[in-house]
């Protein structure tokens, strides 16, 4: 599966701090497994929030998830918690929920699959139709655009 998502650092934690960013949501990302990766034992996600109604929200939509956390940065050892996770831990990848400038369009794999996709499931002209990846809850999906009509597909329909 595509995977344009940044792997969490600790320089993207402060950054992220700086910015005002108070609330981080944590979840499992089982998108983010490759098969290179035989030492990982789990992959997670952190979405950072300003607006606490948003992360609520959020939260709610991954309450089945059983590795869900919610990070409060005005308590200090939540703090110390995102530092420790964006070192890195051993046996885990754990990733923010941006995507990284370079990989908002799809690549060159990607590309025809998506194509492909517009081609079958909409009247749309595939190359004058735009197409960009985008974030919601965890979920990565494909945003086509064409005139004036917008259409947000889950990425791994569009992979299938």
């Amino acid at each position: 599966m595509h995977n344009p998502l940044v792997l969490l650092s600790a320089a993207l934690v402060s950054a992220l701090l700086r910015e005002g960013f108070t609330i981080f949501v944590r979840q499992s990302y089982p998108a983010g497994e490759s098969p290179s990766d035989a030492h990982i034992k789990e992959v997670l996600l952190i979405t950072p929030y300003k607006d606490i109604g948003a992360a609520n929200a959020h939260f709610q939509h991954i309450r089945f998830d059983r590795r869900k956390y919610i990070y409060q940065s005005f308590h200090p050892e939540e703090v110390e918690k995102l530092y420790t996770a964006a070192s890195q831990p051993t046996g885990y990848k754990i990733y923010v929920a941006l995507i990284a400038g370079d990989k908002q369009t799809p690549d060159a794999q990607l590309a025809p699959v998506v194509r492909q996709y517009i081609s079958r499931h909409t009247q749309w002209p595939p190359e004058k139709t735009n197409a960009t990846l985008c974030l919601h809850y965890g979920d990565l999906y494909i945003s086509l655009r064409y005139q004036h009509e917008e259409l947000k597909v889950p990425l791994p329909a569009i992979e299938s």
